[in-house]
C-alpha cells in the first residue's frame, strides 16, 4: 500500500513541475510572454544642410566641369562653370534630394555679381566653387551635378557609390 501511495505522489508531484514548462512566460517577470526582439531597419539618408561658396573668378574659357567626394557625413561638390562676361559669379540654385532614388541633384548657375556695376569685361569668366550638402542617417547612393547658365541646364557630371 505503501507504495501505492509514493508512485501518487510522484506522479502529482511531476505534473505540476512539468506545468511550468509549456507556458511560455520568463521566470521572475510575471508571466509576461517572451519579447522576441524585431530588426529596426536602417535610417534613410536626410539631408538636413548645404552650403555654397565662390572659391574663384578668372578669365578663362567655358569650362564645365564637376568632381564629387563623399566623406563622412558630408557630399562636397568642386566645379567650374563658365560666366558670359567679368560681370558673372556662380550661385547654387538647388540642392535636392530625392529619398526614393537616393540621389542628390547639384544645380549651379550664373548670375550677376551685386558689386558689378556698369564697366565689364567681355571675356568669359571661370568660376570655380565649392558646394557641400550634409546628411543624417548616411548619405546618397547617386550625384548629379547641373550646371544652368540661363538655358535650362546640362549635366556636367554623375557619381554613384
Amino acid at each position: 500500500m505503501e507504495r501505492r501511495a509514493l508512485l501518487s505522489g510522484i506522479g502529482t508531484t511531476a505534473v505540476a513541475a512539468l506545468a511550468g514548462c509549456a507556458s511560455n512566460a520568463n521566470p521572475g517577470d510575471g508571466g509576461t510572454p517572451t519579447d522576441t526582439p524585431t530588426d529596426t531597419p536602417d535610417p534613410e539618408p536626410r539631408m538636413t544642410d548645404s552650403t555654397f561658396t565662390v572659391t574663384d573668378v578668372s578669365s578663362g574659357t567655358q569650362r564645365d566641369e564637376a568632381s564629387v567626394a563623399f566623406d563622412g557625413d558630408t557630399v562636397t561638390v568642386e566645379g567650374t562653370i563658365w560666366g558670359a562676361n567679368g560681370c558673372k559669379t556662380g550661385e547654387l540654385l538647388s540642392a535636392d534630394y530625392d529619398a526614393e532614388a537616393g540621389e542628390l541633384t547639384v544645380v549651379v548657375g550664373t548670375k550677376d555679381r551685386e558689386d558689378a556695376g556698369g564697366g565689364c569685361t567681355q571675356a568669359i569668366v571661370e568660376v570655380r566653387y565649392r558646394a557641400t550638402a550634409t546628411f543624417e542617417g548616411g548619405l546618397p547612393d547617386a550625384v548629379v551635378v547641373t550646371h544652368d547658365h540661363g538655358d535650362g541646364g546640362k549635366e556636367v557630371t554623375t557619381v554613384t557609390q
